[in-house]
């Protein structure tokens, strides 16, 4: 089976969050957020309060984690904030889910996710709610293209009415840079200031959407994220984009000589100042098209 992320989802219309990840939203069957943290403290304050979230909704909760004390503190913290109501957390180590040796097989992951959610739904809960420490998988700077891909993947996945909620973590300290094309893919996003969060690239109602805001210290972050898409082509829904620096509407009109690849992207409903920087720089203009039904 191959997966073929050249078409839009089905579009199942499913309430999803996006944006900078914070206390005000409301909880979901279908969100997808990355957190960047520099202790494990911090890290398992997160990983806490998105699965007790879970817990909340009725979800089934599962953690993947590569830790020396397979998982231990991280269950202990979650058995302390869940307050004696008695939910079960299933912990399991990331290489049984993942192959630290190989490029991850999104198919075979797919089928792992779809299996889980099976079980789940038959056993009464509302779907999974998932919390991975994706460090082990993002050391490797070789692997980290065919990474963002798979989070574009299970993107598509969660959007199209899956009931999967999953949380991904690296922790900064290990990976020695920043990993913004990784977090760029995730609909929810957190980190510290010198991590790109400004922006995402991920699925709604059957669309990729490019939302946020896209300056110079973002662009290394948008050309890895646009790495993803298909080599044919691609339509972003960039209604949600509040602004664009010039350099970036090079990068997303193909036009920037840092890319490692040409790709026909075109922006689904631009707003004017888009538009005002394409007649300037003299893009093409069948890049940018309009679309009722975003």
């Amino acid at each position: 089976m191959s997966i073929d992320l050249s078409a839009p989802a089905r579009g199942s219309s499913v309430a999803r969050a996006a944006g900078q990840l914070t206390d005000k939203r409301s909880a979901g069957c279908h969100d997808h957020a990355c957190v960047a943290y520099s202790t494990r403290a911090e890290r398992d304050r997160a990983a806490v309060k998105w699965l007790l979230e879970g817990a909340a909704i009725g979800q089934r909760l599962l953690a993947f984690t590569d830790d020396d004390d397979a998982g231990e503190r991280l269950s202990a913290a979650f058995a302390a904030a869940d307050a004696g109501h008695g939910r079960e957390l299933t912990h399991t180590s990331l290489r049984t889910l993942y192959d630290l040796t190989a490029p991850i097989d999104a198919e075979a992951q797919l089928a792992h996710y779809r299996a889980e959610v099976a079980s789940a739904r038959a056993a009464g809960f509302a779907g999974i709610r998932v919390f991975t420490d994706i460090t082990a998988l993002t050391l490797d700077s070789a692997r980290r293209p065919g990474h963002v891909r798979w989070e574009h993947v299970v993107d598509a996945f969660m959007a199209d009415g899956h009931p999967v909620a999953a949380m991904c973590a690296y922790d900064l300290t290990a990976t020695g840079e920043d990993l913004g094309a990784v977090m760029a893919v995730h609909p929810l996003r957190h980190g510290p200031s010198r991590v790109p969060t400004t922006f995402g690239m991920y699925w709604r109602d059957g669309h990729r959407i490019l939302d946020g805001e896209i300056d110079q210290f973002g662009i290394p972050a948008l050309i890895g994220a646009l790495e993803v898409l298909p080599s044919e082509g691609a339509d972003l829904d960039v209604s949600g984009l509040s602004f664009l620096s010039v350099r970036a509407s090079a990068v997303l009109a193909g036009m920037d000589p840092s890319q490692r690849a040409h790709r026909s992207i075109r922006l689904v409903n631009a707003h004017p100042v888009v538009e005002r920087v394409w007649s300037v720089m003299n893009f093409d203009p069948r890049r940018l098209i309009k679309r009722t039904d975003s």
